[in-house]
């Protein structure tokens, strides 16, 4: 049972993790500078429709490591730096050693556990929840639609699809969390939906919502005929009220490999920052989740 003795005991341990993380976020060799391609991966990723370097979904994700680094050490003045460096100054330094970080990152959350992070959150989640609100109530029932689209020359639409299905179905966490430094808590419940708490685009709060992918009636955001494999549902508060909804949809691509599709509804009112910016978290969370699949 989380207490207050034993949740000072084991932030203080998450803490050093998360301080470990900092240091090597720019420590060590870069493996990639800005504008220059990082070989080896596989993927090809689309925002906007336009082709954009690896190296620069790396960067996106070096910066928000340092990010969630300061938030799960309770540094909001390293918070607020990096929210604005990860905005204004995304390309203007080499990427560290990722790995090293996101392992960090994962010993930390680890450390805290579920409850502990939702006690760390608990302001944020609420200023987010009431935010949330506001947007959907201002937005009359229209949606803004985030997309991005990765291309693997390696695997398969269904093989992928079943391996996604699988890491919810079983609640692997470490697979869930791991694959992008705003996700903290992504854990499968007994009814099969997903508890989520995240920090979604250009947010400076985290926020918490559930995911239900067995609710396809509500999903706002069309399918396209030309992906036949579907992976969609949709997004709630916790009291109830629908927020979004997610279509992510794959087909194989004549030359080998596969091609996603990835679709996040918000509400309209929400700023288009926020739409455009979630376009590098789904870059960064499934090109991580398709290397995973493919290894």
């Amino acid at each position: 049972m989380l207490t207050r003795r034993n949740f000072i005991v084991r932030a203080a341990g998450a803490t050093a993790a998360a301080t470990a993380a900092a240091a090597y976020v720019g420590a060590g060799p870069a493996v990639a500078s800005p504008g220059s391609p990082v070989t080896g991966t596989g993927l090809r990723t689309f925002i906007d429709g336009a082709l954009v370097d690896q190296s620069r979904v790396a960067e996106w994700e070096r910066q928000r490591i340092a990010v969630a680094a300061a938030r799960l050490s309770k540094d909001y003045v390293g918070v607020l730096r990096g929210e604005l460096e990860s905005l204004i100054g995304r390309y203007t330094v080499s990427v560290g050693d990722i790995p090293a970080a996101r392992s960090a990152l994962s010993r930390a959350r680890a450390l805290l556990g579920p409850d502990a992070l939702r006690e760390l959150l608990a302001s944020e989640l609420a200023a987010s929840d009431a935010a949330t609100r506001t947007a959907l109530a201002a937005s009359g029932g229209r949606w803004a639609v985030s997309v991005t689209e990765i291309v693997s020359d390696r695997g398969s639409a269904e093989g992928f699809v079943d391996w996604f299905t699988k890491a919810k179905d079983t609640d692997d966490r470490a697979t869930w969390t791991d694959a992008c430094p705003d996700h903290y808590i992504i854990v499968t419940g007994p009814d099969g939906r997903q508890e989520v708490i995240e920090v979604t685009g250009g947010a400076m709060l985290a926020s918490r919502f559930f995911v239900d992918y067995t609710d396809r009636a509500r999903v706002a955001v069309p399918a396209d005929p030309a992906y036949p494999l579907v992976v969609a549902g949709t997004a709630s508060l916790a009291s109830g009220e629908l927020i979004g909804s997610v279509c992510h949809q794959f087909r194989d691509e004549p030359g080998g490999g596969f091609r996603s599709q990835l679709k996040v509804a918000f509400p309209a009112a929400v700023p288009s920052l926020y739409i455009a910016e979630h376009r590098w978290h789904l870059a960064c969370e499934f090109g991580n989740w398709i290397t995973t699949y493919l290894r």
